[in-house]
């Protein structure tokens, strides 16, 4: 019984992992897309208004990308 249970649990996992892999593949996922005032990512790389804030934020935040913290 155990070895049966073990057996699905590996069948399982694989199916699995072909599915991400396929979907991976075909890019089948959306693209995120902004909603800050109505402007998509283009838009909002080129507000300054958007930039100035972006800015100021990171000024007074301490970013650490290896661990994806903000401290402010």
């Amino acid at each position: 019984m155990l070895r049966k249970t073990g057996v699905t649990m590996l069948a399982l996992i694989c199916l699995a992992t072909a599915l991400n892999v396929g979907i991976l593949i075909l890019n089948v996922s959306m693209p995120s897309e902004a909603a800050v005032a109505g402007l998509h990512y283009r838009g909002l790389l080129r507000d300054p208004d958007f930039r100035r804030a972006v800015q100021v934020v990171v000024e007074a935040c301490r970013v650490n990308l290896n661990l994806a913290d903000i401290r402010c």
